[in-house]
């Protein structure tokens, strides 16, 4: 007899449903906010789902989404086993929030907890559903254990509808992915619902096949007594069914060999100890009979094992069967009572099926009942395998679309590659055209800017020309036009002295005199006016000085130039001399338009093979590192960089100091041109 197989199932489905949390559930209590008593079991469970209720109100009017979404998360984890409307108003918000803010871990999650509910209140086809996406997700998202658990799951839902192909095939899916990553724990699972399949198959040697498996990776887990025993259990129910009874009662003598386990794990004691009686009937061992089965049955009494008292039940009904058959009748009446109550469908299968034969004035009644439910049970179960395995077309067709997907993305990936190659090398090719055009454009500039400072330069020398001719023509006319009639007048007084009258000779004496003091005057103006202007100064220079008397007047601010003698500016190539003058020309601009200062001191100097610039102002100073960028200083770097020089740039609320230094080479006619 095929017993308490299905409660083996689905308590390996309880064991590997609820064991997940999401790492975008962990809220800690900074975040929340809001009382979240409903998680605490020892409350009242009327005072949990009112907490719960109030919870879910809260987070209804916060105004953070994602904060909304950890809380229905949360919600949705606990609220299974409190209240079911409120958990599908949970687990709602919390697959629409998780999926808007597109956390797809979260979201896996969510339906997990789905699949969860709907698996413990029988919707295998929603549970399926929903362990299918969350599994879908993880894998998405490389968590293979996750992923493979949600895998057990569904083939356990599929051993529940009698689907033992597809069952079979999912577990072996959920291996594929565990066996690599060595989780014993969860392969231990796999081995255990094979080994239920294929008992459920009448494969009896595959099944204790992975029940060894199964009970060899409890070994090398450790204590795990529920699970070491459990397996035992499930092995002896494997020998009954292949009529072993010698067998089985070896494997139920083995897990009854834990220590404590009646205290541990008091439903299994019971069950083990039932289905131990059981094999003894079946091989007429009866010393220890009914004793066990009462054992048995009592201790599910007092645990409220219900869906285990429905076995019992039908396990006394079987040891009366021919010993008192009133009793007999009671024990299955009971059974199928019990199972009706807890609308556990095969054991109810099971009690009609026994009534059918024990009750022989109603078997026409119990079996016609016997054959509607099982024929309702099977259209369901039916139902159930093709909804399955439509699903598994659908993931099956949609995997292998995105195989089909993934080749076709890869030729347009290589596509694409080939294609920006392609475009890169046209880039490059054009941009190097372009750079060759600028190159020649510069240098065109370059040379256009040397013969328009030349011009400045003629024009400036010119000028000067001009000024010291007429310097030198005003110091001829002083000399020779003035200091004659001062001559002459002084001769024309000398005259006078033949005049001896004292009043005569004093007055005289007086012109003459002031005359003489006249003449040395106009001879002193002439001979600095014939002065050479040229001894420290040259073209440049005068450029320099325009440009900051110029900038001066309309900055109002005073101009210090201090030029080093020791520069020959004259054996300074243009080059040098003009991006010099450049930025001097945005420098000078920059603190007419921005500084407010009140002086500006520009310098050269000459220092070794080095000619040395500085310009320096008391203004209002800029933030170098926030301008750095800007045209204006991009355009002294490039220029100073194109002389192989150096450009240094230091502002503050003193002031601002900008320091150049450019190599030259003085043992050359023509100094270093950059």
């Amino acid at each position: 007899m095929k017993k308490n197989l299905f409660f083996i199932v689905i308590v390996l489905l309880i064991i590997s449903c609820r064991q997940h949390q999401s790492t975008d559930e962990k809220i800690s209590a900074k975040d929340v906010r809001i009382s979240d008593d409903f998680k605490n079991d020892s409350l009242d469970i009327t005072l949990r789902k009112k907490n719960l209720a109030t919870f879910l109100q809260q987070t209804a009017i916060l105004k953070n989404d994602t904060l909304k979404k950890k809380n229905y998360l949360q919600a949705s984890y606990y609220g299974a086993a409190i209240d079911s409307a409120l958990f599908l108003t949970a687990n709602t918000k919390a697959i629409k929030y998780a999926r808007n803010l597109k956390d797809s871990i979260g979201l896996a999650g969510a339906f997990w907890d789905r699949g969860f509910f709907f698996s413990e209140i029988g919707g295998y086809r929603e549970s399926y559903n929903a362990y299918q996406e969350a599994s879908d997700l993880y894998l998405a998202k490389d968590k293979p254990i996750n992923a493979a658990r949600l895998l057990i799951n569904m083939a356990i839902l599929q051993t529940n509808v009698k689907d033992y192909v597809g069952s079979e095939v999912t577990t072996i899916r959920a291996l594929k992915v565990l066996k690599p990553v060595g989780a014993k724990k969860y392969i231990y699972r796999c081995y255990n619902n094979l080994a239920v399949v294929y008992n459920q198959m009448n494969d009896y040697e595959n099944s204790l096949t992975y029940h060894t498996k199964a009970y060899e990776i409890q070994q090398e887990l450790g204590d795990n007594t529920y699970q070491k025993a459990s397996t035992l259990n499930n092995i002896g129910v494997v020998y009954e069914n292949m009529a072993r009874y010698q067998d089985a009662l070896k494997a139920y003598a083995a897990a009854l060999k834990f220590s404590k386990l009646i205290e541990k794990e008091p439903q299994l004691y019971a069950k083990i100890i039932d289905n131990k009686a059981f094999a003894e009937f079946k091989i007429g061992k009866e010393e220890n009979l009914p004793e066990d089965f009462f054992k048995a049955s009592h201790l599910r009494e007092s645990i409220d094992d219900e869906n285990g008292l429905i076995f019992s039940s039908m396990h006394l009904a079987e040891y009366y069967e021919d010993k008192d058959p009133q009793k007999a009748l009671k024990y299955t009446e009971k059974a199928r009572m019990l199972a009706e109550r807890k609308g556990n469908v095969h054991g109810l299968l099971e009690s009609l099926r026994l009534q059918a034969r024990l009750d022989k004035g109603r078997s026409y009644d119990h079996l016609e009942r016997y054959i509607s439910l099982k024929d309702s049970l099977q259209k369901e179960e039916r139902a159930a395998r093709n909804q399955f395995a439509r699903i598994r077309y659908e993931t099956d067709e949609f995997i292998a679309q995105n195989e089909y997907l993934s080749a076709q993305r890869k030729w347009i990936i290589l596509g694409s590659a080939f294609l920006l190659i392609i475009l890169i090398l046209g880039f490059v090719v054009r941009h190097q055209k372009i750079k060759n055009k600028q190159l020649k454009l510069e240098k065109q500039q370059q040379k256009s800017n040397e013969e328009i400072y030349n011009l400045l330069i003629d024009q400036q020398n010119k000028l000067e020309e001009g000024r010291q001719k007429e310097k030198k023509r005003i110091a001829a006319e002083l000399h020779d036009g003035i200091l004659g009639k001062i001559f002459g007048i002084r001769l024309i007084l000398s005259s006078l002295n033949n005049k001896i009258d004292k009043e005569s000779i004093k007055v005289r004496d007086n012109y003459i005199n002031e005359l003489k003091r006249l003449g040395e005057e106009v001879r002193s103006i002439s001979h600095d006016l014939d002065a050479n202007i040229f001894d420290s100064r040259s073209g440049f220079i005068s450029l320099v000085n325009e440009l900051l008397n110029e900038q001066s007047i309309l900055g109002k601010f005073e101009v210090v130039l201090n030029n080093d003698s020791a520069i020959e500016w004259d054996k300074i190539s243009s080059k040098i001399k003009i991006n010099l003058f450049r930025i001097m020309q945005e420098s000078t601009y920059n603190v007419t338009k921005y500084a407010n200062a009140q002086q500006v001191v520009v310098i050269f100097r000459k220092q070794e093979n080095m000619l040395l610039a500085m310009i320096k102002d008391d203004g209002h100073g800029f933030d170098v590192k926030a301008n750095v960028k800007g045209i204006g200083l991009k355009n002294m770097q490039s220029r100073v960089q194109n002389l192989h020089g150096k450009i240094n740039f230091k502002s503050g609320r003193e002031g601002t100091i900008i320091k150049i230094e450019i190599p030259i080479n003085q043992n050359r006619k023509i100094w270093l041109s950059a």
